[in-house]
């Protein structure tokens, strides 16, 4: 079914003439979903960038399924529907955009969120930022490491919660 989805979208079609697009695996998101995401009956989740539909299609079908993406004129960036998750593989270059991506996040849902980003991406969650996170109520709950042998390097499935008490990371704003 995705094949179809992906072949017929214009990122689609743009992938099969450019070699350096690499979606994420459907195998690796639907087990990414169904091992580590937790979902409620009737939550309503944001795809931040379909790209082609690894994520999206691997939603459980007791969701309120939505999602964006910037080649079909959807700019998460732009976006205002409050949803109970946001997840995706969000563009992690430049590092600035990430952060606007968890941003838009931070500010649109209200419950989790979810990225599958590289471990170099994990640097974007300096100290200042934790802080930026933990005066909206947001903390990292839990980091699952995975590989795909097509990227280089490993690569990180965050949860993200309001959950102050499961939070992973203690920080010093302290310069040595």
């Amino acid at each position: 079914m995705w094949k179809g989805i992906a072949e017929e979208s214009p990122l689609g079609q743009k992938a099969k003439k450019d070699k350096t697009i690499v979606y994420t695996k459907h195998t690796m998101a639907k087990n990414l979903i169904e091992k580590y995401t937790f979902f409620n009956e009737g939550d309503v989740v944001m795809n931040s960038t379909y790209g082609d539909g690894a994520f999206y299609v691997n939603l459980p079908d007791h969701v309120d399924k939505h999602y964006c993406e910037i080649e079909e004129g959807i700019d998460y960036l732009e976006n205002e529907i409050e949803v109970d998750i946001t997840l995706d593989n969000p563009p992690f270059c430049p590092r600035k955009l990430f952060w606007a991506f968890m941003q838009k996040a931070m500010a649109t849902t209200r419950r989790e969120i979810y990225w599958l980003v590289n471990m170099g991406s994990v640097n974007a969650f300096t100290p200042k930022r934790l802080d930026e996170m933990k005066s909206k109520n947001w903390f990292i709950k839990s980091f699952h490491i995975t590989q795909d042998k097509r990227w280089y390097g490993r690569y990180v499935w965050v949860r993200i919660t309001r959950n102050e008490a499961d939070n992973i990371f203690s920080w010093e704003r302290k310069t040595y």
